[in-house]
């Protein structure tokens, strides 16, 4: 008797890998998409109008490699990350969506794993983040984790635990068995940064298209913080313990630019000082979706979300349209904590 087929099919990822200057290490990450196990996807090489020959080495790789799921598209102007990110999910139309930097790496069994846990049998969500690899220039390892993805550690805040596997681990076996490393699942009401850099991360379409589509007004680096937290408050995220790729500390990368001494990744002054214009701007996505969001998660979810923002971004407590979803205790708490924290800093630094 012949085996009965499924009425339906896996789905296929769109593949984003986003090109500036990094002639050097496209090659590897190209190459780490063709060894995935899974593969039902497509994959667009966007570049950012590079100056070192980045495009035209690509496009001669993908006639050397003559395979129909690579194509290339060269940005007339550099626009900068965002413009990228909003180039590659335009590209095409696949349910879900995997950005990868240019400089960065994948492990041969990152999609099968991300499918796994997306098509869970117990929770959906907005998207996924896995560990990675701190790598050097040549792929030296130089840290087993990175500090600050939300696997479970001691102190960190709760998920829930899922498995994964599911309809890809039936349909496709011999690229996605059971993993033993535990995927955990956090609600849209988790706030703050809880995933690995942008290579780490698989978007759901519709998650992501609302927040791609918004005005930011930041838009030449940090997009992977707009676009998980962003869309994250929609279904929430899945978080794979298991390092399914490489994120290379080169020495000239956009946010740190020192050696690696440990524990978090240390930021440059000016990378740092960007934050508060990051904060701003998903300020301005919440109010602008606060009618939705609010549909989608409960009713107080646009104010609980608000309430955290402000802590983590004291200065935004001053915008106007932030005291409707907040009480008069609730700002009068926040106001006294800043007041408090800088009279500490101004005491301890008239101690010295």
């Amino acid at each position: 008797m012949q085996p009965i087929s499924a009425p339906f099919e896996l789905p296929h990822v769109g593949v984003v890998i986003t090109c500036y200057n990094y002639r050097a290490y496209v090659e590897d990450a190209i190459r780490s998409v063709l060894g995935q196990t899974y593969r039902n996807w497509t994959c667009v090489i966007i570049d950012d109008a590079s100056t070192d020959g980045s495009a035209e080495h690509v496009r001669q790789l993908l006639e050397t490699i003559g395979d129909p799921r690579l194509s290339v598209r060269v940005r007339p102007q550099n626009g900068g990350q965002l413009a990228s990110f909003r180039d590659g999910f335009a590209a095409g139309n696949e349910p879900f969506v995997a950005f990868l930097d240019a400089d960065d790496v994948w492990l041969p069994n990152f999609l099968a794993a991300h499918l796994s846990a997306h098509l869970n049998t117990m929770r959906s969500a907005s998207l996924s983040s896995s560990d990675l690899l701190l790598v050097d220039a040549n792929r030296a390892v130089l840290a087993g984790t990175y500090a600050g993805f939300g696997k479970p550690r001691s102190g960190h805040q709760h998920g829930v635990i899922v498995p994964s596997g599911g309809l890809v681990g039936e349909m496709a076996a011999d690229v996605a068995g059971p993993s033993t490393y535990p995927v955990t699942y956090f609600g849209p009401e988790a706030y703050g940064w809880m995933w690995a850099p942008t290579s780490s991360m698989v978007f759901r379409r519709g998650a992501l298209e609302p927040v791609l589509a918004f005005p930011f007004r930041s838009f030449s680096t940090s997009t992977d913080y707009l676009a998980a937290t962003c869309a994250h408050m929609a279904a929430g995220s899945l978080l794979l313990s298991e390092c399914l790729g490489l994120y290379r500390l080169h020495g000239a990368n956009i946010s740190t630019n020192g050696p690696y001494a440990g524990g978090y990744i240390q930021q440059t002054p000016t990378h740092a000082a960007r934050q508060i214009n990051l904060g701003a701007d998903v300020l301005d996505y919440v109010l602008a979706n606060a009618g939705r969001l609010d549909s989608i998660n409960g009713r107080g979810f646009v104010s609980a979300i608000l309430a955290h923002h402000i802590r983590r971004f004291g200065p935004l407590i001053h915008d106007p349209r932030i005291a409707p979803f907040l009480d008069r205790r609730n700002l009068w708490r926040q106001q006294r904590k800043r007041i408090s924290r800088g009279l500490r800093r101004l005491l301890g630094g008239a101690a010295d």
